[in-house]
């Protein structure tokens, strides 16, 4: 007798962040839809994330590390699809959380709507609390508007149209499958739910921490009323909102709007996804992302 395929995969690639892994496991495994397997694919990990998924005790978490470290979570994410035994596939990233309702929510709308790929809201959470949200944009490489595959449910099959993720895009690999999904025609589903929450590694300097996650106090507030947190997010959401104060990453140059627009402009135009440009967003992530300082840290 064959075990039966679960209906959706779960895919988190990860580099040595442990200690936010944990948190995002862990909302994973409160999911209110229970048929799932979860992937997780280390991009080269030197940390004990091997131990932190495995001390889930959950036979439906499985955990693979890839030899060499890729630099980006388009090689792990196409690992995990090797593996994938679901009809459906959900992302979420190392440093997210999902509220309880995130895949029963994107399976209902896959399955009533029939789309390829379904969607919720997410808020993107600063020091100062909610700074942003994001659903899917109408233009991949729209840089001011913010992305997440964090909120993404698509059918397996959507892959064989698309293809895998790019193993050549140092970032923005997120716009650039989903440009593909945009040219294909995919059918897309919008659930209107708040569903994912998202910590900005620039935000935050993610890579940099080693305790004191933000993650934390959110995931235990949504332990004991995630319905609460929601609200409470939302309110706040809408006061930043507001007060239209800009989400912008510690360090960043304040820049006059016109000009600041004007460059935008003229990243879009280019291509954000070309070489020299996009090495270039992938050095600057990198360094105010405070992963290069970890890496120093780590050797």
């Amino acid at each position: 007798m064959t075990e039966q395929s679960p209906t959706v995969t779960v895919v988190i690639p990860t580099y040595n962040s442990s200690g936010t892994l944990r948190l995002s496991l862990e909302t994973v495994l409160w999911q209110d839809f229970v048929d799932f397997e979860v992937w997780v694919v280390g991009d080269g990990c030197t940390d004990d994330s091997e131990t932190i998924v495995s001390s889930f005790g959950d036979t439906r978490v499985h955990w693979v590390n890839l030899p060499a470290n890729s630099g980006a979570p388009s090689m792990p994410r196409n690992e995990a699809l090797r593996h994938a035994r679901g009809r459906l596939v959900a992302y979420l990233g190392h440093d997210d959380l999902w509220f309880p309702w995130h895949l029963s929510e994107l399976v209902d709308c896959i399955e009533k709507s029939n789309c390829d790929l379904a969607f919720s809201l997410g808020v993107m959470l600063g020091p100062e609390g909610a700074v942003g949200t994001f659903t899917l944009p109408k233009t991949a490489w729209d840089g001011r508007t913010a992305i997440s595959p964090s909120n993404w449910l698509h059918r397996k099959n959507l892959i064989e149209v698309v293809g895998p993720w790019s193993s050549t895009i140092r970032i923005g690999d997120d716009r650039d499958f989903l440009q593909r999904v945009l040219a294909a025609k995919a059918r897309l589903g919008f659930r209107r739910q708040l569903s994912v929450l998202k910590f900005p590694s620039m935000l935050w300097r993610m890579y940099s921490l080693t305790s004191n996650f933000p993650q934390s106090s959110y995931v235990e507030t949504m332990r004991h009323n995630a319905s609460d947190l929601r609200l409470e997010l939302l309110l706040n959401l809408a006061r930043a909102m507001s007060l239209r104060k800009p989400a912008l990453p510690r360090g960043t140059i304040r820049l006059p709007g016109p000009l600041r627009a004007l460059i935008e402009w003229s990243f879009d135009l280019y291509g954000r996804q070309r070489w020299p440009l996009n090495n270039f967003l992938y050095w600057y992530w990198r360094r105010i992302s405070g992963l290069t300082g970890k890496k120093r840290m780590l050797d």
